[in-house]
């Protein structure tokens, strides 16, 4: 939605978008074993300080954060229950230096119509020779398109018959249903805070019998329909849960429409709160003031279960990500002897944070990297290291940007990483200028994870669908939402 509150449709690609089966399977067997891994880090106070902890005076919105956490830490943290509806992004990453040296490949994976040619693969263990799956990151909070992802695949098949293929075809769009599973997740996780609240409160009597999911969310949202559509998931599948959808502003504007009792259960406009699913609240911008950053204060202390907790919001940024790409900090949580931990470490692009404070690189290893980075800037992406996109920095821009951080004392705040290069597809993408053009396109994958946690006790543990955003193959960044990408489907190959 635009600001004038006029209705701009997402783009899409006109057809799903070759994807080889093989590969897919492989990210969406290891969901569960990324789900786990970030809970244990989340769990581990000294490792997260041990890397923090330097980036903290340099970043202001860290350090809130940060603080919110200590607070609630020294407090006591009443919910030890975390709920994590997540999103692992990857690009299957093309070597440069091999590039399209394999014409099988190039014939497979050009377009949906030559692919359709090829039965998909799911067993050959050198079906993609030249293919690699590399994660580009993994989101904690308001982890998007889960909603319209799963109506993508309606549309495809629908575009694919339209368009004259068999209907085997369509068969090669694979079922995505992120939306349901994320309403049941949080559906599980109400039924789990009534069940702790009434360990905590010693009563089954007084509290709500269908306490509700309270949705945070923009002013100004320009994404809405997604959410709607989880919501919507939510209110259709489990519709005994109410469900609130509320700003920061809000609160900030009336503090009396949220309330924490003695028992430290959360109300607002008199309805108890079961889960606090956060769609905003994950950048500097959303937090412009010290009110906003208390309501924040003051629903994290609740006995409500967030989506996500305060600890899922320090683990999912660039410098964890980093750290774990070590196979000794890696080890740490997952066993080396272990096939997760092998699937995990394959999976890791060289990331470099740009200090020897955290332990991670050696100011040698450093100082190579930053002058390989000068001599050949197309190979390497400069990112902040919280989450937000759209803030990274690419090409002839790093250089220049990388001198600005070492010149600024900021260089805590930042990670360089190799960049990745995905095959290139060709398809139409509908809603743009030209639609009626092939465009040469790449893709971006992600594998949607739901998760409920309590210390070591699994509730919940399941990869939850997948999504397939592409762009053209100018953009460097890929956001839908943000105006660079289009949502797509795969088509296995």
């Amino acid at each position: 939605m635009r600001e004038n509150n006029t209705i701009e449709p997402l783009p899409c690609t006109l057809l799903p978008s070759p994807v080889p089966a093989k590969l897919l399977r492989f990210v969406e067997n290891i969901q569960a074993d990324f789900n786990l891994l970030y809970h244990k880090v989340s769990l581990d106070h000294e490792f997260i300080e041990s890397i923090l902890k330097h980036v903290i005076p340099q970043d202001d919105y860290t350090a809130h954060l940060w603080k919110i956490y200590m607070n609630t830490r020294s407090e006591g943290v009443l919910q030890g229950v975390f709920l994590g509806l997540t999103r692992s992004d990857y690009m299957l990453h093309l070597d440069p230096a091999k590039e399209r040296s394999n014409p099988t490949l190039a014939q497979r994976l050009l377009h949906t119509e030559q692919a359709s040619a090829f039965a998909p693969d799911f067993s050959g263990e050198n079906s993609w020779p030249n293919l690699s799956v590399r994660q580009v990151e993994l989101n904690f909070i308001a982890t998007s398109f889960g909603g319209l992802a799963q109506r993508m695949v309606l549309q495809h098949r629908l575009a694919l018959s339209l368009c004259g293929f068999p209907p085997s075809a369509g068969e090669r769009v694979p079922d995505c249903s992120a939306g349901d599973k994320f309403a049941d997740a949080l559906a599980l996780a109400q039924k789990i805070y009534q069940e702790r609240r009434n360990e905590l409160c010693g009563e089954t009597g007084n509290g709500s019998s269908h306490p509700a999911v309270l949705t945070i969310v923009s002013e100004q949202e320009k994404n809405i329909y997604d959410q709607r559509v989880t919501l919507s998931c939510l209110l259709l599948r489990h519709p005994n849960i109410p469900i609130l959808v509320r700003s920061f502003e809000q609160f900030q504007e009336n503090s009396d429409r949220l309330k924490i009792d003695e028992k430290r259960r959360l109300f607002v406009d008199g309805e108890e709160i079961a889960v606090v699913y956060y769609r905003h609240g994950y950048t500097p911008e959303h937090f412009s003031n010290d009110e906003i950053w208390n309501v924040k204060y003051q629903l994290e202390r609740s006995l409500a279960i967030k989506c996500p907790c305060i600890q899922y919001m320090l683990v999912n940024t660039k410098l964890i990500q980093a750290a774990l790409t070590k196979p000794e900090n890696l080890s740490r949580f997952v066993h080396p002897a272990s096939a997760s931990y092998r699937n995990l470490l394959s999976t890791f692009a060289a990331q470099y944070p740009l200090s020897e404070k955290f332990g991670i690189n050696s100011l040698d290893e450093i100082n190579r990297v930053v002058q390989k980075c000068l001599a050949n800037p197309h190979l390497y992406v400069l990112k902040p290291q919280r989450e937000g996109g759209g803030n990274n920095y690419f090409g002839e821009d790093v250089p220049r940007m990388l001198r600005s951080v070492f010149d600024n004392g900021v260089s805590e705040s930042y990670v360089l990483m190799e960049r990745l290069y995905p095959y290139v597809v060709e398809n139409y993408i509908l809603n743009t200028p030209n639609s009626t053009e092939r465009k040469k396109i790449v893709g971006e994958l992600g594998i949607f994870g739901a998760f409920i946690g309590c210390g070591e006790k699994i509730f919940l543990n399941e990869q939850a669908g997948h999504l397939l955003r592409s762009k053209p193959v100018e953009a460097n960044e890929g956001g839908v939402a943000a105006g660079f990408g289009c949502l797509d489907s795969p088509f296995l190959v």
